[in-house]
């Protein structure tokens, strides 16, 4: 295991009807920058509006360097609701294949908690290697909203594919239950990424991960119904249902922004779908 260099723990829970941070630890550079209130308008007649937690993590440092590690544990307890967003785009510096930067997350969500973690793109400079995985364990009633966008690097210096390697692994559980592995590979020196039916010329990739025991069919549909409205040729995306409780948006396309506006309306159909609240703005 590398050397920890980088570290938040936190932990959520109801106390007098809102949700709460009950517990931090951070190490720098990594840190619990501010948190706020959000209540949530519900379309459901005669309900009150929804209270969350917003909050905000930091980089103290210009990013992830040669052997840096970081360890981000988040457990919500029962009912609580967060919000958790981080401020700026994580950058992975240069490093050797023997020093690669790692990212270690693990979320945690017990009965009929609600996370949306939607951090800032993830951008690799050249020669970078990174090893990130996540790790969500879920109860029953809980759901978790993960969005992820990976650049090619520093695009205005034409840092293209020109990252060493970058590594991404998921895996949830529901109940105990594995639901869900994803296992990336990007290895830009020996992988044909223009080739047809790969990245072809498009550039960045997004997904918008939903996880949930109260997903139905019905919900897909109503997503891809609002996906369709967005096509205008810019970005190629896509939807499917996972095997158990789990559906996925994927999304490519040749800059961040455009990326990041299609998966942030995915996000508001589907908790106006899924939750029957209005979406959550964010100002950053």
């Amino acid at each position: 295991m590398p050397k920890l260099t980088g570290e938040i723990s936190a932990q959520f829970a109801v106390r007098s009807g809102i949700t709460r941070l009950v517990h931090k630890y951070h190490a720098s550079p990594l840190k619990i920058a501010k948190t706020f209130r959000y209540e949530n308008e519900t379309l459901t007649e005669g309900a009150a509006p929804l209270d969350q937690l917003g909050v905000y993590m930091m980089d103290c440092s210009p990013g992830l360097m040669a052997g840096d590690h970081y360890e981000i544990n988040v457990r919500l307890e029962e009912g609580a609701r967060v919000f958790l967003t981080n401020q700026s785009f994580t950058k992975v510096h240069p490093s050797t294949e023997a020093q690669g930067s790692t990212q270690h997350q693990i979320l945690r969500l017990e009965v009929d908690a609600l996370l949306e973690y939607v951090p800032e793109p993830l951008m690799l400079y050249k020669d970078a290697v990174l090893f990130a995985e996540t790790e969500a364990y879920l109860s029953r009633g809980s759901a978790l909203i993960f969005s992820d966008i990976l650049c090619p690097g520093r695009t205005q210096r034409g840092e293209i594919f020109h990252y060493t390697r970058y590594m991404n692994r998921m895996k949830v559980w529901y109940e105990g239950e594995l639901i869900f592995y994803q296992n990336q590979r990007i290895e830009p020196a020996i992988m044909k990424l223009t080739s047809p039916g790969c990245w072809e010329d498009e550039t960045h990739m997004g997904s918008l991960f939903i996880f949930s025991d109260r997903l139905v069919p019905r919900h897909l549909e109503t997503l891809v119904d609002k996906l369709s409205q967005l096509e205008d040729g810019r970005v190629r995306m896509g939807a499917s249902l996972t095997y158990k409780h789990g559906l996925v948006v994927t999304v490519m396309g040749k800059h961040a922004w455009e990326l990041q506006d299609v998966l942030t309306k995915a996000w508001h159909q589907i908790r106006l779908s899924l939750f029957d609240v209005t979406p959550l703005l964010v100002n950053k």
